[in-house]
C-alpha cells in the first residue's frame, strides 16, 4: 500500500504534531541512500525514520533520469538547480546541484571509487576496512562486469581502442571489487583507461541506483520540503548541545518543525551541498570556523567536437551519449615548489546531435559572455533553465533544417552525429562558503598551476580524442571557435582557451566536496564509533555526505554512497568501540 503514496503528494499521510522519530534525515540523495541502505538493515521494525527532501519525487523525475532521457535532465529545473558559486574576484562559475530523490545518482551515472588508500588518509581506519566497505555497498547495487564481452558499445570500444594507441593501459579487472573500479594508485602507469557499469538494465531503466538501495516502506518521506533551520537545545544531562527538531517549509509555504525523541533520536544531515550551510545558519555552532572551508569541485572544461566517421555512424547510438569509460591520466607537480600530483579525468560523449543538444544548450551557458548576467543565474536559477531550453530549441530548430535540407542538397548531412569530451580536475586552491547569505567561493584558476594542469592535458590528448572522429568543416569549426575558443590544434590555441577558460567561462563538474570534513567538523568516531559523523558540540547530530571529505580525485558518486554507509555501518552494526 505504500507505493501509490510515492506517486501522488497529496496522498502523503500525515505526520501528528507531536510524533517524534528515531532519526530524521535531511536530503536524500547518495550520501542518504548509502546511509540508509546500510542502517536499516540493523535497526528494529519500529525503529521511525523520516527523510526530508527539498527537491521533487523521484516519480516525477525519472522520466529524465532514464538512459534514453539522461542529457535532458541538466536542463531540467525540478531535477537539477545551480548554486551561486562565484571566484573571489567576483566571477561566475557554472556550478549546480541534483534535486531529487537520489541527489546525483538520479542524473549521473559515473561509478568509480577513490582509492582506498586516500579514504585512509581522509577518514581513517585501513585500506582492509575499506575495500570491505566497498564489497559490502557494491554488493548492494549488484552490477555487471563491465569488461565482459559485449557490455561496451562498439564505438566505446573504439574509444578505448584509439587511447591505448597514444599509451593508456587497459582496463584492469585488479582495480575493480564487485564489477566496480576504484581509482589505481599505481605508480607505474601513468596513464589508464577505467570501463565502470552503468545505473541502468538493458532497457535503460534506471534500476541500480542509490534509490533502490533503500527500502523506502520502512520510512516517513517528505518532498517538496525545504529544511530552513535546526532546533537546538541543551541536552537532558548537560553535557552539551543536542538538536532536538528540524524547521522547514513545504512547497505550500507551510512551516513545520519535526522533532527527534529526546536523548535518544539522532538527526542526520545528507544534504551534500547543503549540509555546510545548515550548519553555517545555526548560532549554537558559530565558534567553529572550520565549517564551511576546505570546499572544490572539479574544474571542467569541455573540448573539441568532431564528426562520427560515416564507417562508424551506423553503431553510434543513444547509449552512447555518455561512454561508460573514462581515461585518467597523472600529472607530475614541480618538485621545486612542493606541488603535488594532479589526477586528470576525461569522459567522452557521442550520438546524434539532437540528443546531446540538451547537455550542449545547458553547460555551454558557461560561455555567455557577461559575466553579470552569469551571477544572477547563479542567484535565481529559473534563469537558468529557461535560458538554456531557449538555446535548446533555437539550436534544434537549426540543426532539424539542416538535416531536412541535406535530404536535397548533397553536400549537406542527412544526420548529424558527433563525439566530443571534457576533462576534469581538481582545482589547486580550495574554496568556501560565505558564512553570511549564499555564495560559495570556488578557487578556480587562483592557482598557476590550475593553468599549467589545463595546458597539459589538453596538449597531450588533442590528437587522440581527434582519432574518435573528423573535424568539422572549417565554416562550422570558425563559428564554434569563435564562439568558445575551445581549440583543436595544440600550443598557442590550447593557450588561448585555457585563458579565455579561466577569464571568462568558468564551469565545474557539479562535484561539490568539503565543508563539513573529518577531524575539522565532524567526529571520524576513531575512539568512538558511536560518534562517527557527529558534529563536534553536539550530541546527537551527524554529517554523512560528501561534504565530510575533501574533493576525491574521480567523479564523486561511489566516494558519497560510501561516505554514508561507513558512518551507518559505525552508528548500527559496529558492537565495539574502533
Amino acid at each position: 500500500m505504500w507505493f501509490p503514496l510515492f506517486r501522488n503528494t497529496d496522498a502523503m499521510p500525515p505526520i501528528d504534531p507531536d510524533e517524534e522519530f528515531d532519526l530524521i534525515v535531511v536530503g536524500s540523495g547518495n550520501g542518504a541512500c548509502g546511509f540508509l541502505g546500510e542502517c536499516l538493515t540493523h535497526v528494529p521494525e519500529d525503529y521511525r525514520v523520516l527523510v526530508l527532501e527539498e527537491g521533487d519525487n523521484f516519480f516525477f523525475t525519472s522520466d529524465v533520469t532514464h538512459q534514453n532521457g539522461w542529457s535532458k535532465s541538466y536542463a531540467n529545473g525540478s531535477a537539477f538547480t545551480l548554486h551561486n558559486a562565484v571566484t573571489p574576484s567576483g566571477k561566475s562559475v557554472l556550478s549546480g546541484r541534483a534535486r531529487t530523490l537520489g541527489g546525483g545518482g538520479s542524473i549521473n551515472y559515473t561509478m568509480i571509487h577513490e582509492s582506498s588508500d586516500w579514504l585512509v588518509k581522509q577518514a581513517g581506519y585501513d585500506v582492509d576496512y575499506w575495500n570491505e566497505c566497498k564489497k559490502e555497498l557494491n554488493a548492494s547495487l549488484d552490477r555487471p562486469d563491465p569488461l565482459a564481452a559485449g557490455y561496451q558499445t562498439p564505438f566505446a570500444d573504439f574509444i578505448a581502442e584509439n587511447a591505448q594507441q597514444v599509451g593508456y593501459a587497459p582496463p584492469n579487472k585488479d582495480d575493480m571489487i564487485q564489477n566496480i573500479p576504484s581509482l589505481s594508485e599505481s605508480k607505474s602507469q601513468s596513464k589508464r583507461l577505467y570501463f565502470f557499469p552503468t545505473q541502468f538494465d538493458r532497457f535503460g531503466s534506471r534500476t541500480n541506483s542509490g534509490v533502490s538501495l533503500v527500502k523506502w516502506q520502512k520510512i516517513k518521506y517528505r518532498w517538496d520540503t525545504k529544511v530552513v533551520g535546526l532546533e537546538m537545545g541543551k541536552k537532558s544531562d548537560s553535557t552539551g548541545i543536542a538538536c532536538n527538531g528540524v524547521q522547514t517549509i513545504n512547497k505550500q509555504g507551510v512551516d513545520v518543525t519535526y522533532k527527534v525523541k529526546k536523548d535518544t533520536g539522532r538527526v542526520l544531515l545528507c544534504g551534500g551541498s547543503q549540509s555546510p550551510r545548515i550548519l553555517l545558519n545555526t548560532k549554537e555552532l558559530a565558534g567553529n570556523e572550520k565549517i564551511g572551508q576546505r570546499v572544490n569541485d572539479h574544474v571542467c572544461m569541455p573540448l573539441a567536437v568532431y564528426f562520427v566517421d560515416k564507417d562508424k555512424a551506423s553503431v553510434v547510438g543513444a547509449t552512447d551519449n555518455y561512454e561508460s569509460l573514462f581515461a585518467d591520466m597523472v600529472i607530475d607537480g614541480k618538485r621545486d615548489k612542493g606541488e603535488a600530483k594532479t589526477v586528470v579525468n576525461i569522459d567522452f560523449f557521442s550520438g546524434d546531435v539532437l540528443r546531446l543538444i540538451y547537455l550542449i544548450s545547458s553547460l555551454y551557458l558557461c560561455y555567455l559572455p557577461f559575466n553579470g548576467f552569469k551571477r544572477l543565474m547563479g542567484r535565481y536559477p529559473i534563469i537558468f533553465k529557461y535560458l538554456s531550453n531557449t538555446i535548446r530549441m533555437l539550436l534544434t530548430a537549426i540543426i532539424s533544417i539542416i538535416v531536412v535540407l541535406g535530404r536535397f542538397v548533397p553536400f549537406l548531412p542527412r544526420s548529424i552525429k558527433v563525439t566530443t569530451a571534457l576533462i576534469k580536475f581538481n582545482a589547486s586552491k580550495e574554496g568556501y562558503y560565505e558564512r553570511v547569505g549564499d555564495k560559495i567561493i570556488l578557487r578556480f584558476f587562483e592557482d598557476d598551476r590550475d593553468y599549467d594542469i589545463a595546458e597539459e592535458a589538453i596538449n597531450k590528448n588533442l590528437a587522440f580524442l581527434e582519432s574518435n572522429g573528423v573535424k568539422p568543416p572549417f565554416f562550422i569549426r570558425y563559428l564554434f571557435q569563435f564562439l568558445t575558443k575551445i581549440p583543436y590544434k595544440r600550443g598557442r590555441q590550447v593557450k588561448r582557451y585555457v585563458r579565455n577558460f579561466a577569464q571568462k567561462t568558468l564551469l565545474s563538474e557539479q562535484h561539490l566536496a568539503g565543508g563539513c570534513v573529518l577531524g575539522d567538523v565532524v567526529d571520524k568516531g576513531l575512539e568512538d564509533s558511536a560518534k562517527t559523523g557527529q558534529v563536534f558540540g553536539t550530541s546527537n547530530l551527524h554529517v554523512a555526505d560528501l561534504s565530510i571529505v575533501p574533493l576525491p580525485r574521480v567523479s564523486t558518486q561511489m566516494t558519497a554512497y560510501l561516505m554514508g554507509h561507513h558512518v551507518a555501518k559505525q552508528l548500527y552494526s559496529t558492537k565495539k568501540n574502533n
